[in-house]
Parts: structure tokens; sequence; C-alpha cells
């Protein structure tokens, strides 16, 4: 009966047959929430001024006022979240994505990659793969690399992404990946923090290790949350080194600094950036950085002016 249920449920509202398969999360996102304003405020005293662009300035301001005291369970709804992170596109994007997704894989695969979580109530754009727009662009970037470059994800054992949003990249790299792997992402205090209470809402808090003073180190297995204003105190090592439209919207120092480190040591590039403009100066310059380490530079066909960079 129970499953007769569910699946009517689905047939009317996949939101609605999401909520109640995963309506776990909820309870998990609720006994975690609390902990999040005294865990961003720690932080928050560390100046992070010159890793950031000027464009940020006022996003933060508007994401502190929407995630203070702590984030709304669907904070994926938010206006300021929907218009700086990718969460809905549609139209022709998804359908080109999706459908390289289908030629690679096969769907009861695909189900299992793409099914989406309750938590940040995205909206779920397709109801074969109860999915945003925004897994399947993240999917669509690890596919993409891993054709071009023949780069096996099992045999990669640390991975640092340098703006990881909400944590969402990880989370499908996570599911994508047999083996298990260390993963390392760098960002500012405020998604540092909503990547711990997304993630841990979802996996679990004991495999998140958010770094939360400079004494603290990355630990092996687990998904580290690195604010970057503890970037100094650490040797960060990696073999991939993943940033989807994130160094690109990051301080020349930033770039600097992560061709200084050599991209952490990686031998392994998956970058995604857009064409130079009067709000972000510097962003073509992450592929030339990268061009000149020996990376392949490709058009996205369906997205005039982004690229990506693999190695």
């Amino acid at each position: 009966m129970k499953s007769i249920k569910l699946f009517l449920l689905k047939a009317i509202s996949p939101q609605g047959y999401l909520s109640c398969i995963k309506k776990s999360q909820m309870v998990a996102f609720n006994s975690l929430r609390n902990q999040f304003q005294a865990i961003y405020l720690s932080l928050n005293k560390y100046n992070i001024a010159q890793y950031t662009m000027p464009i940020w300035n006022d996003y933060i301001s508007r994401l502190e006022k929407a995630f203070l005291p702590y984030p709304s369970f669907y904070f994926l709804r938010n206006p300021t979240v929907r218009h700086t992170m990718f969460v809905e596109a549609g139209g022709s994007w998804l359908k080109q994505q999706l459908s390289f997704l289908e030629k690679k894989n096969p769907k009861d695969k695909l189900k299992i990659l793409l099914q989406e979580d309750y938590v940040g109530g995205p909206r779920l754009l397709n109801s074969t793969y109860l999915t945003s727009h925004n897994s399947i662009h993240h999917l669509y970037h690890l596919l993409r690399f891993s054709e071009r470059t023949q780069c096996n994800f099992d045999k990669i054992d640390t991975i640092i992404e340098w703006g990881g949003g909400y944590g969402n990249m990880i989370k499908i790299l996570n599911r994508l990946k047999s083996s298990s792997a260390t993963y390392i992402i760098i960002d500012i205090p405020l998604f540092s923090c909503l990547q711990w209470l997304y993630l841990s809402t979802i996996i679990g808090k004991e495999k998140i290790h958010l770094l939360k003073n400079p004494e603290d180190t990355l630990q092996r297995g687990k998904i580290n949350l690195l604010p970057v204003c503890f970037l100094d105190h650490l040797e960060v090592r990696g073999n991939l080194f993943i940033s989807s439209w994130g160094l690109n919207e990051s301080s020349k120092y930033s770039q600097d600094y992560v061709i200084h480190h050599d991209w952490f040591h990686s031998n392994h590039l998956l970058l995604g950036y857009q064409d130079s403009d009067s709000m972000l100066p510097d962003s073509d310059r992450v592929g030339k950085l990268a061009e000149a380490s020996g990376a392949i530079i490709e058009d996205i066909d369906f997205l005039p002016k982004h690229h990506y960079a693999f190695r």
C-alpha cells in the first residue's frame, strides 16, 4: 500500500514524492542549523579581502541577511542564491546536457547519480530522474572532462575544488566514484558553512570536516571544507583540481596563489570560466593560465563566451 501511495505521489508531484522519500533530511537539517551562526561568526573575523572581487561584497552582505541565524531549509529558492549560483536554467541547455549524459550512461545509473535531495528545495526540472538542472549541469562537466582526458575518477585519490557553491558538485562526484577519496573544498567562510550544513544533512556530519581555526588539519577520507582564510596554514595537495566558474570570479591574487602552488600539485584540471568583462576583468586569465599549464581549451557550444579547460 505504501509503495502504491508513493507511486501516485510521484506521478502527481515529483517534489512531493522527493519530500516523502527523503523526509529524514529535514530532521537532520533542523538538528544542525542552530550551530550555523556561531560557526560562521567565528570564521568571519578573519580577513579574506585579498581573495574576493568587489562584485562579491554586496552578494555576501545579502546572503548573510538570508542565512543568519541559519539558512532556510529551502535556501535554494532565495533570489540571491539563484542569482549567484547556477540553480536552474532549463531549456536548450538542459536538453543538450541531458542528451549527452544519456548517451554515456544507462538510465538506471543516471537515476542514482542525478536524484536530487530534499534539503535546499531544488526545483525539479526532470521527473524521470527526479533532478534539477544544477545536478545535470555538474554531472555534465564531470563526464565531459573524463571523456576528453580519459581520466578515471576511481584512480583519483584527492580532489580539490575552488569555490564549491553549496556543495553539489562534490556530492555528485562522490556518487560517481566507486572508490573512497579525500575532498577539499576551498571557499569563503559563508559558503564553507553552507556546505557543512548541506552535506552533513545528506551524507552525515561524521563524514564532513569543517576547519574552524588555523590549527585545524585536513582529514583523509573525508570531505574537508577549507575556508580560504586558513589556506596559508596548510600544505594542500591533490590529484584533480576543479573550479566551475569559481576561480574566474576570484581575485587576481587568488589566481596567482593557485598558479604559484602549481594548481595544488594536481596533474588533472577541470575548469569552467567565461570571457572577461567589466565586472570580471581577469576571468579569461584563468583559461590562459591553464593553457600555459598544458590544458586543452574547449568552447561550450550552447553557452557562448564560456569555456572549459581540461588537463
